[in-house]
């Protein structure tokens, strides 16, 4: 049976657009996710599902696929590196050294069966067995494009608090067989923001729809950059200076471990 939105949005962790609140840093801390609904407008969201629409165009509609550094030609995303209705929550989380290691727009295709229960990071390497709880390494923003009120649409599916079990589990779960996971409804322009600690999957798309997110995924600047090899030089020349500086563009760049760093060139 499909949930409404309305249901469940009683059992989310929800927040609001812009500063990160004590209430939400408990609640993230606790749960490892946090809801924003409206964090983008309608109008925004709409320039991202055309930008999500065009950047998968060239490829197969029937197949799941994410792709990164869509930024770098689609100004709609570009918008998203430093969005004011999150990127206050992300400062609070990282302080003032940290760069964007990565983004994803992803596609899910209809039909699509689901994914089983991972932690995102390193594959060489599990940040979990950095220390328990799992600290936090890579900050995720997922800003929801196609309408999720209600399950069965590809939504994301959280197991809240497991960013800070030290029981790893067991590979090759979905979420029919982990009872106390969570499939978030979300409506588009919705931001979920969550912890790389937290297992999590995409579930099933039973719609006649594709749905469409985009992700940004934050982290220390010693993490070496995920989805591109380089940064555009036609980008970084017009882009922002914090743009810019979000790239992992050092004033010392020969520094792999970004010792001697100046903070980032926030505006306020």
């Amino acid at each position: 049976m499909e949930a409404s939105l309305d249901k469940v949005d009683q059992k989310l962790p929800l927040g609001k657009p812009g500063k990160f609140t004590d209430k939400e840093q408990f609640i993230f801390d606790t749960a490892g996710f946090l809801v924003i609904p409206d964090a983008l407008s309608p109008e925004e969201t709409e320039s991202c599902v055309e930008a999500a629409k065009r950047v998968h165009a060239p490829y197969p509609k029937d197949e799941w696929r994410q792709l990164g550094n869509t930024f770098e030609t689609e100004e709609a995303f570009e918008n998203l590196i430093d969005h004011p209705s999150v990127f206050p929550k992300v400062r609070a989380l990282l302080g003032d050294h940290f760069f964007l290691q990565s983004s994803w727009c992803t596609m899910v295709p209809t039909g699509y069966q689901g994914q089983r229960f991972h932690q995102d990071g390193s594959g060489s390497y599990e940040f979990r067995k950095l220390a328990t709880p799992t600290p936090l390494v890579q900050l995720r923003i997922g800003y929801v494009l196609t309408d999720l009120s209600q399950e069965g649409r590809g939504n994301l599916v959280v197991i809240p608090g497991s960013h800070n079990g030290s029981v790893p589990l067991p590979k090759g779960l979905g979420p029919e067989e982990i009872p106390i996971s969570l499939s978030l409804c979300a409506k588009p322009g919705t931001a979920i923001m969550f912890h790389q600690g937290v297992y999590h999957c995409g579930g099933k798309n039973e719609m006649d729809f594709n749905r469409y997110i985009i992700h940004m995924v934050y982290a220390p600047p010693w993490l070496i950059r995920s989805d591109r090899k380089s940064n555009s030089p036609e980008f970084l020349a017009r882009t922002s200076p914090l743009r810019r500086a979000l790239m992992g563009e050092w004033a010392r760049p020969e520094d792999p471990f970004g010792g001697g760093l100046d903070p980032l060139p926030f505006e306020d």
